[in-house]
């Protein structure tokens, strides 16, 4: 009978066990009800404030769609026109540049030009002028030397006796 007892007793220590066991999980059941319907609160609490506002941002994003694509086409074709402008604007410096160059080279020949112009000018000069006018001079200076020579003749016959300043020259 002992054994009879002891049996009973670990039926009965099963069954309280059992029945702790059945309690607690009574109780972690109805724990996790409570949490998952207070998780669904504030889930449908999220989801209604969210709704609104993700309403509103696929409104705002809808109706910034089309200005954004008008901005963007106002802005492919000012680049564009910048563009052309830009190519526009190089293509007149280019040819400022190339008339300029050749303003230059054009300047240079003239000048090249007159400055031979004026060194043949200057030569026929010295030739038409200055040349006759050394003939002269050097007629009036012969003739001027052969008077001294007669004068000075007479005056070497009056004074005998001075030397004349050219014989004494070295």
């Amino acid at each position: 009978m002992q054994h009879e007892g002891l049996l009973t007793l670990f039926v009965i220590v099963t069954a309280v066990a059992v029945v702790i066991q059945v309690v607690i999980l009574y109780a972690v059941t109805r724990a996790l009800t409570q949490l998952v319907r207070s998780v669904v609160q504030i889930q449908a609490g999220i989801e209604a404030d969210l709704h609104p506002l993700m309403r509103s941002l696929n409104a705002l994003a809808a109706g910034a769609q089309e200005p954004t694509r008008t901005i963007l086409g106002n802005l492919s074709e000012i680049t564009t026109l910048l563009r052309q402008r830009a190519a526009s604007a190089d293509a007149v410096v280019a040819d400022l540049l190339d008339r300029a160059q050749s303003e230059i080279v054009r300047a240079d020949e003239l000048f090249s030009a007159m400055l031979a112009k004026m060194e043949r000018a200057a030569d026929a000069v010295e030739r038409g002028v200055l040349g006759p006018v050394r003939e002269v001079s050097a007629v009036l200076a012969g003739v001027r030397r052969g008077l001294e020579f007669f004068l000075g003749r007479r005056r070497a016959a009056k004074s005998a006796g001075a030397q004349s300043e050219d014989d004494l020259f070295i």
